[in-house]
């Protein structure tokens, strides 16, 4: 089972020490806080444990200095960056997360986590399902509620930062207009059931097509004598689906079949087929009005993720923000093996992409990292 709020959340803090080679080494700095090492060698086992716990594989260990390390490294980076920095622009400005806003917020992540559960036919409540969770991540329930508590933060802060305004009229309905036949457009679907036998039965379902074609009750026979267990106590019910949703000796029947046809036996690789086409769904666009808020809420995430980078951006030139060596977003990344160039780079500005949530509040100190060089100027070449 995978929770998007989990996967997303990527980064973790490190355990606090004041040695240099425990982690608490600085490796960047700004007016108001600072990255720490141990934040981003923890960061990336975080990412890593994400990374895998959707196929329940344990997370493979990544040596600093790696090539694999390198490379999510330039994911963890920026993400710490703006996290800690929306920390300190909170702290300086009185921003906070009451008690009862992350209670709620951990409340709905528990309903969801029980939903997923419950889809993928787990016996389990929601909060044995949220717990099932917090283990495959590596969370104890306090940590996550840490790490709602910055998400929900660094929220108000870009809230703030950039305002609620969102996209025109206009917009909305030119971005409808260009996107109307890839995704404002639902096609053709074939409401299709079956009854499924094994592939030394291809007697056996001729003999149920003929009973149906002699007014046999499709339901009934589907439970009696269907071999897809998925389907068979439904009546052979598969819903209704566009071309290609199934193998293709099954698709090409169904999709040259009329309403209401009965056909079969069709040969597949999981035996043969008696099929039943009940409905046929014609092409239809969305209409505009509910295609709206959908647009507008995808727009509306761009806009601001665009301007919260900005002023992230903003910010660190203002804090006279400095890097060590090999922890500058803005230098040339690494290639990350096996993807193309430019994959996996970090998001211009550092901010993390939307919808990323981030770390619980640590200690910020403001020194500049031991050997590290100021970050170039608005003239330098940060102005690209």
């Amino acid at each position: 089972m995978v929770l998007a709020f989990f996967l997303l959340a990527g980064c973790a803090p490190a355990s606090p020490s004041s040695e240099v080679d425990s982690g608490a080494k600085k490796v960047v700095t700004f007016d108001g806080g600072s990255v720490t090492e141990g934040e981003v060698i923890e960061g990336v086992e975080r990412l890593a444990s994400a990374q895998t716990a959707a196929s329940g594989q344990p997370a493979p260990e990544i040596e600093p200095g790696s090539p694999q390390f390198e490379a999510a490294k330039t994911q963890v980076v920026p993400q710490l960056i703006a996290f800690n920095l929306g920390k300190a622009y909170a702290r300086e400005n009185d921003i906070e997360v009451s008690g009862e806003e992350i209670d709620a917020e951990v409340e709905q992540t528990k309903e969801q986590v029980g939903q997923q559960a419950e889809a993928a036919g787990q016996d389990l409540s929601p909060d044995e399902a949220f717990q099932e969770a917090l283990n495959q991540f590596g969370y104890t329930e306090e940590e996550f509620r840490e790490e709602v508590r910055t998400g929900l933060l660094l929220e108000k802060v870009r809230e703030e930062a950039v305002g609620g305004e969102g996209p025109s009229d206009e917009e909305i309905e030119q971005f409808y207009e260009e996107n109307k036949e890839t995704r404002f457009t639902l096609p053709e679907r074939r409401c299709i059931r079956h009854i499924l036998f094994s592939p030394d039965e291809e007697e056996e379902a001729g003999e149920i097509q003929e009973e149906l074609d002699d007014g046999g009750d499709f339901e009934e026979l589907a439970r009696e004598n269907s071999q897809d267990p998925g389907s068979a106590e439904n009546g052979g019910d598969l819903g209704c689906n566009p071309e290609g949703g199934f193998v293709p000796e099954f698709d090409e029947a169904a999709f040259d079949a009329e309403e209401g046809e009965i056909l079969g036996p069709v040969e597949t690789e999981f035996g043969f087929h008696v099929i039943e086409v009940t409905e046929i769904q014609e092409e239809e666009e969305v209409p505009f009005e509910e295609a709206a808020p959908e647009i507008e809420e995808q727009l509306s995430q761009q806009q601001q993720a665009a301007e919260f980078d900005g002023w992230i951006k903003g910010q660190l030139e203002e804090r006279n923000v400095t890097y060590l060596p090999g922890y500058d977003p803005n230098e040339q990344q690494p290639q990350v093996p096996g993807l193309p160039p430019g994959a996996g780079a970090p998001p211009e500005g550092g901010a993390p992409p939307e919808g990323e949530e981030g770390l619980p509040e640590d200690e910020v100190r403001e020194e500049t990292p031991e050997g590290a060089e100021p970050a170039g100027d608005p003239e330098g070449k940060s102005k690209e």
